[in-house]
């Protein structure tokens, strides 16, 4: 079966399982390049950006905002990126006057906070374990998910595998995931999004107000 996976931590479960599964055809990809691909997991805000359909929630919450939402610097990773639609978001809904200040990778932003560079950051679980999630700040459903182009029994078991094969082992998992990643990615990042995550497999119940919400910021600057 092929499932194409944006290279983040959605993808680590199924990177996983294909120690077990081995007719998953795993592609590195984002939405958009779905072609015949039986699933298309990548973050909701992707799926929403691709006109694609979240028909599973794969992962609740994995972004942080650090210490706490001020301004008048915020730091964000990537224009573009969830991190950014869904901060813009959040400083609308809260009428917060701020600037977002972006880095190209999530050390780079806690960086930044250390020195002063910004007041507060939005960080990934791999960096920091506290703060408020922004997904929840937002009313997100979750963080990561996935189309399904048949049966969802398929993919539910690979996924379910995957992450009981983190849990037992999260430090192979972790040099297992990095080693198999196209981008790289240090070791510890990836043990701790394994650690922290709150992956399983979710219903996104009703998700209109969130699909108008992410598409009311895609294409403003």
């Amino acid at each position: 079966m092929k499932i194409i996976a944006a290279p983040g931590p959605v993808s680590y479960p199924l990177i996983l399982a294909t120690k077990e599964y081995r007719d998953l055809d795993l592609v590195f990809g984002k939405g958009g390049e779905e072609g015949n691909a039986y699933a298309i997991a990548d973050s909701l805000t992707s799926l929403i950006k691709n006109n694609l359909r979240i028909d599973i929630i794969t992962v609740k919450r994995l972004m942080v905002i650090y210490p706490e939402l001020r301004g008048p610097r915020i730091g964000v990773w990537r224009r573009g990126s969830a991190a950014d639609i869904l901060t813009r978001a959040l400083i609308g809904k809260v009428g917060l006057g701020a600037e977002i200040v972006y880095a190209d990778d999530w050390y780079s932003l806690s960086s930044m906070l250390s020195r002063g560079e910004v007041d507060s950051a939005v960080l990934s679980l791999g960096i920091v374990d506290k703060g408020v999630f922004l997904e929840d700040a937002v009313n997100a459903p979750g963080a990561c998910g996935a189309q399904i182009n048949g049966d969802p029994q398929y993919f539910i078991d690979v996924y379910n595998t995957g992450i009981r094969i983190a849990r037992e082992n999260p430090v192979d998992s972790a040099d297992y995931v990095v080693s198999k990643l196209p981008i790289k990615l240090p070791r510890d990042f990836v043990l701790n999004i394994l650690r922290r995550v709150d992956y399983g497999i979710y219903s996104p119940g009703d998700i209109s107000g969130f699909i108008r919400l992410v598409r009311s910021y895609v294409d403003k600057p």
